[in-house]
This record gives structure tokens, sequence and C-alpha cells, in this order.
């Protein structure tokens, strides 16, 4: 994010802030009434890999389909039609390792 020491209506004579798409945060060369005490020119933060990868989810969770519209069609034709089978043994593992893995009971 980059400060533009121009200021912004409806911010009461703040600074505007925009993005420069990295993961720096830039601070101008100037600083404003009220900013921290040892507040340097061009001092940067640099975000954790964490937001970096939470980041990247939201643009691909955005851009992409959360699911496969073709096998949800194929899923509910078989049930139309009574073909699906459901094995019940293979929802209840699935069921019993999503939550042992959910509670942080795996071994």
């Amino acid at each position: 994010m980059k400060i533009n020491h121009s200021t912004v209506s409806g911010q009461g004579g703040k600074p505007a802030v925009t993005s420069t798409g990295g993961n720096a945060v830039e601070r101008g060369a100037s600083a404003t009434p009220g900013s921290p005490a040892g507040a340097s020119a061009g001092a940067s933060v640099q975000l954790s890999a964490l937001s970096t990868q939470l980041a990247a989810l939201e643009s691909s969770l955005a851009t992409g389909a959360a699911f496969d519209a073709a096998k949800v069609q194929e899923i509910k034709a078989a049930i139309r039609n009574g073909s699906l089978t459901v094995d019940a043994q293979v929802v209840a593992e699935k069921m019993l390792t999503g939550l042992q893995e959910m509670f942080g009971k795996v071994k």
C-alpha cells in the first residue's frame, strides 16, 4: 500500500491509501500531524506468508467454480433414474474421519 499525501474529502484530512499490489506497505517521506513517533521515511512492513496465501486463495475462489457442475449433473441424473447407490459404511467412515480431524484426534 502506498500513502498518497493528497487528502481525501470525507477522511478528515487523512492521506489517501492506495494498494501497490505487493506484500510490502510503503510509507511516504513526510509525516502527517498525529502520526506515531519514530515513524521513519521509507519504512516498510512485510505481511506474513499466511496473509499472502489467504489473498491467493480468495483470488482463486473468486475466479474459479466452487464445484464441478458436470459431476453435480451426473449425480442428479443418477438420483432421477434411481441408479444412485450409497455405501453406508464408506459414508460413516468418512464422517468419523472428518470429525476426528476437526477435533484433532487423528493418530
